[in-house]
């Protein structure tokens, strides 16, 4: 029977509402948690912070300014969560992001606690705990607001989260989170170079987004805009109807009354928040033109382009003789490359030069194309990705320019990454890697070689340390605090000081020199409230030349270290990026525009007026930064001392599963209790359906807190698979199955192989129809393997054997398969085979949905295929084979899959169909089991039942 119409509502509300929680600031990968590290736990008034322990620096700093926090940020929102909101915090990436879930009743931020660099869009703040702490709490303190009129679906869910988090665009959610980061703090992006940097480029290009893509993003940083322009809107609407407008338009989304967005919008400001947003732009625009006539007029020096790129570019970096320079180049749809070239450009390459004549003989008529931006002569040498790692941050290790320093990001064991190094050698080819898993990166090779100077991040730490380019020995220089950080190490020609980017707790990026042997350090900067990061020892070690932000604009300044004065060497419009200097005193540099970055080379006579004409910042805001200010106050409170965290506080869940198929439908209830680290996961389940479908009861628990995991299952299960409506085309029996196991779990990931290697053990019994319960013992055991074989390209296998007992009746099962993924396309190869004498019970049925327990070595005789009925292929060797490649512009995978018997070619079936998975492993944050759901559609091309169509859904939860 299928579901009612109501149940299929829910479950679509269900889903769409799961995936609206996720209110993620710029994340990008899928969740992990560390949750076989040791961990602690802490709380204050308003929060209970879990951590584990090699961040537990970085979370006593922040923890006593947390209830500070939290009272500003509900005196500016206006509304805060009762209770206390959960902070998970861990490091599992090195990389500085954050997230905040919604949930009304349990909230949970997630922190990520690696600082970011001087570059990033979210390096100016005064703490970096603290301004993620703003910005996610905004969030929560936003999207917690309850609806006062809430729709009954609502109250199903087993996770609620208020309207707001739903139906609010995603530039309202992340400009209003950046907006209250800067008026908490004082810094933030809204107080940055970088976010006026980017709008003035994109405003005087007449490429700012249009108010649908303001949320949807696309093109270059355009995930950024919904915060970057988003903020800066939110701004304007601010400056016309006060700081309190915001707040209104959210009270008016929640009323009884139910509004949309735009409707509530409307009511606050008069217009669409799409009319609105037309105005903003055009006012941007006429600011970004005001700021660019006043630059004008002042003299530009923007410096000589020598090519133009589209996206990310990473470096210059010059070779001591000036006759070679290295770039890090974004893919564009091919592997990420390091690249090494002479600093020489050509507008039309010889080829091109000689198919232009042989065009122009074939036509006279014919018009030849206008070359405007000039490119690199042909490369040197170029480093794809190899094995899964790619490359970035090139240094060259010798005078002649034939090594090259580069970062390469390993994947550890335990599925986290860190930065490492590698040496490439440019006339072989070959890569050899120096350190593995030691975080280290950013790093410049010394002069002689032999040792390079990098900066180490872990637990929210960056410290600046000497790695031995032979052994891969790291030393720890300098200490980094969790307000203390180090970045962009450069050595002196002389190899006898390094110069380096320090930031401390009042966030200003000041440069230092550090002696190598004692790690002392002098600050050579002025404390003036300027940026300056970013910089190089020029080739006479008299001068260092680095980014200065004053002014507000980002451009390359020369600092004479005998007298320290300071000399501008460019004004551009938009912002610069890793200044060069040459042998010769040119300087190379990233100069960007609305698309990328151009490769621009200054000249070392070239004059800067020492201040731009008529630019007036504050008039100018957005175009200009907004000024930093003091920011609240926010006053220390006392915090618990850290416990063991242990199991960890309890979420427990009612949740709902549904599958269905040609075969009927089966529905499920369960109760599960995760806690926020995903160490111990639990849950009980009960099943039924239709008479085909798997019905029964089973109870299950997964300890992810060591490696290997531990997982233990007990069920009971029944398939009458015998009364499925495809009965005359398929010969399957009824069947039950009752009993517990017990595995062990060992996933061994690594960045250009991984392992997966589980053994397991199962006691029970067994029962086919006209006969009793028969006693159960199996054994099994699984490894598989992948390698990563070329850019989006991999390879693997895997095995599973199997030692069991039915009754009297001992058998041993196997099966081994194997996989290739090449240009998008996978293409998979599984044979099974049972031993003479193996029960009918024990041997190999494909069809129908997957045994609905989480060991799934249990019942790994039955194959999953919900496209066709259970048993339409069934025996004791069976084979299966499947093709898919996801569609390029809809969101699905095609597939081709077929199964049969290995010896009798008329039981063969075969599939084509379109269908689309997700996988949500880490959901614990949350309090929720593993998310699997499925849905597809399926013609059969061959077999019983050749030229019938069939559809599938299934959404459940595993531990």
């Amino acid at each position: 029977m299928p579901p009612q119409p109501a149940d299929v509502t829910t479950t679509i509300r269900y889903v769409l509402v799961l995936l609206a929680t996720f209110v993620a600031t710029h994340l990008d990968a899928q969740d992990i948690v560390r949750s076989a590290m040791p961990w602690r736990t802490l709380r204050t008034q308003w929060f209970e912070m879990h951590y584990p322990l090699d961040t537990e620096a970085w979370a006593l700093d922040l923890a006593p300014r947390l209830d500070a926090m939290h009272d500003a940020v509900a005196n500016l929102v206006g509304y805060a969560p009762p209770g206390r909101t959960t902070i998970v915090i861990d490091d599992p990436y090195n990389v500085a992001n954050g997230k905040a879930i919604p949930i009304l009743g349990a909230p949970v931020v997630h922190f990520w606690v690696t600082p970011p660099g001087p570059t990033d869009q979210i390096a100016n703040h005064r703490g970096w705990g603290i301004k993620l702490a703003s910005h996610e709490f905004a969030h929560i303190a936003h999207l917690s607001r309850p609806a006062r009129r809430t729709q009954w679906f609502w109250h199903l869910l087993p996770a609620q989260v208020s309207p707001l988090a739903v139906f609010t665009p995603r530039w309202a959610l992340e400009g209003y989170a950046t907006w209250i980061e800067g008026k908490l703090t004082g810094s933030g992006r809204p107080h940055g170079t970088w976010r006026p940097s980017l709008l003035r480029e994109l405003a005087l290009a007449g490429r700012l987004p249009s108010y649908g893509a303001l949320s949807t993003g696309g093109g270059y940083k355009g995930g950024s805009l919904a915060y970057l322009a988003g903020s800066a809107f939110w701004e304007w609407l601010a400056a016309q109807r006060g700081d309190t407008s915001m707040t209104l338009v959210f009270r008016r989304q929640t009323a009884r009354i139910g509004r949309s967005f735009d409707e509530s919008f409307r009511g606050v400001y008069g217009d669409p928040p799409a009319v609105m947003y037309a105005r903003f732009s055009a006012e941007l625009t006429a600011k970004a033109f005001a700021v660019d006539t006043a630059l004008r007029l002042s003299g530009l020096v923007p410096g000589a382009r020598l090519a133009r790129f589209t996206g990310f570019v990473g470096g210059p970096a010059v070779s001591a003789d000036g006759k070679r320079i290295a770039l890090a180049l974004p893919g564009l749809g091919a592997s990420p490359r390091v690249i090494v070239a002479a600093p020489d450009t050509q507008l039309v390459t010889k080829a091109e030069q000689e198919q232009l004549a042989r065009n122009l003989r074939r036509d006279t008529a014919d018009v030849p194309a206008l070359r405007v931006y000039p490119r690199l002569t042909k490369p040197i040498a170029t480093l794809t990705a190899r094995r899964g790692r790619t490359f970035g941050n090139p240094r060259f290790a010798d005078a002649a320019g034939t090594r090259v320093l580069v970062d390469s990001w390993s994947v550890r064991r335990d599925a986290t990454q860190r930065p490492d190094l590698a040496i490439w050698d440019v006339k072989s080819g070959d890569v050899r890697h120096v350190t593995d898993g030691a975080a280290v990166q950013d790093a410049d090779p010394s002069p002689d070689g032999a040792r390079a100077a990098a900066v180490r991040c872990s637990g929210g730490v960056c410290d600046l340390v000497l790695v031995s380019l032979a052994s891969g020995v790291v030393t720890t220089l300098a200490e980094g605090t969790p307000t203390k950080v180090f970045s962009h190490p450069r050595w002196s020609p002389d190899g006898t000081r390094l110069v380096a980017g320090v930031q401390d707790r009042d966030g200003s990026w000041r440069l230092a020199l550090v002696d190598p042997a004692t790690g002392a350090q002098t600050l050579v900067t002025p404390a003036d409230d300027v940026n300056r990061h970013s910089a190089s020892f020029d080739a006479t070690g008299t001068q260092l030349v680095y980014v200065s932000e004053a002014g507000g604009i980002p451009n390359v300044e020369t600092l004479t270290l005998r007298d320290g004065s300071r000399t501008a060497r460019s004004r551009v419009l938009g912002s610069v990026y890793e200044p060069a200097p040459m042998p010769n005193g040119d300087i190379l540099f990233l100069s960007e525009y609305a698309g990328g970055f151009d490769l621009v080379r200054v000249d070392s006579t070239m004059p800067v007026r020492s201040a731009p004409l008529g630019l007036d910042a504050i008039r100018l805001v957005p175009a200009m930064p907004r000024p930093r200010e003091r920011g609240i106050t926010l006053a220390s409170a006392a915090v618990t001392t850290p416990a063991v965290y242990g199991l960890g506080p309890r979420r427990h869940r009612l949740l709902a599963h549904t599958a269905m198929a040609r075969d009927g439908f089966v529905q499920t209830g369960s109760i599960s209790s995760a806690d926020p680290a995903n160490r111990f996961t639990w849950m009980l389940s009960g099943m039924a359906g239709t008479r085909p479908a798997w019905r029964g009861g089973v109870a299950s628990g997964v300890w992810y807190g060591s490696r290997p995991h531990l997982r233990g299952e007990t069920f009971w299960l029944e398939q009458r698979s015998g009364d499925q409506r495809n009965a005359l085309s398929v010969t399957a029996a009824n069947s039950q199955v009752a009993g517990g196991s017990i595995a062990a779990e060992l996933p061994i990931a690594g960045s250009s192989a991984a392992q997966r290697v589980s053994i397991s053990a199962f006691a029970g019994s067994a029962k086919l129809p006209a006969s009793d319960a028969r006693a159960r013992l199996l054994v099994s055991a699984q490894y598989s393997a992948g390698v990563v074989t070329g850019w989006r390209a991999s390879a693997g296998f895997s095995t599973r054997a199997a030692v069991g007992r039915l009754g009297d009746s001992a058998f041993v099962r196997g099966s081994v398969g194997m996989y290739l993924t090449t240009h998008r396309t996978r293409l998979d190869a599984r044979m099974y085979r049972a031993s003479n004498g193996t029960p009918w019970f024990e041997q190999f049925s494909a069809g129908g949905f997957a045994p609905p327990v989480s060991d799934e070595a249990s019942l790994a005789q039955r194959i999953a295929m919900p496209s066709l009925p259970v048993g339409i292929a069934q025996g004791r060797a069976l084979y299966e084979t499947r093709i898919a490649r996801p569609m390029p512009w809809l969101p699905v995978t095609i597939y081709a899959q077929s199964v049969g018997t290995a010896w009798q070619l008329d039981r063969h079936s075969a599939v084509v169909g379109l269908e689309q998975g997700i996988d949500i492993d880490y959901l614990g944050l949350v309090g929720l089991p593993r998310l699997h759901a499925l849905a597809g559609i399926a013609r059969v091309v061959r077999g019983p039942l050749a030229d019938k169509g069939s559809a599938y859904l299934t959404l459940g939860w595993r531990p």
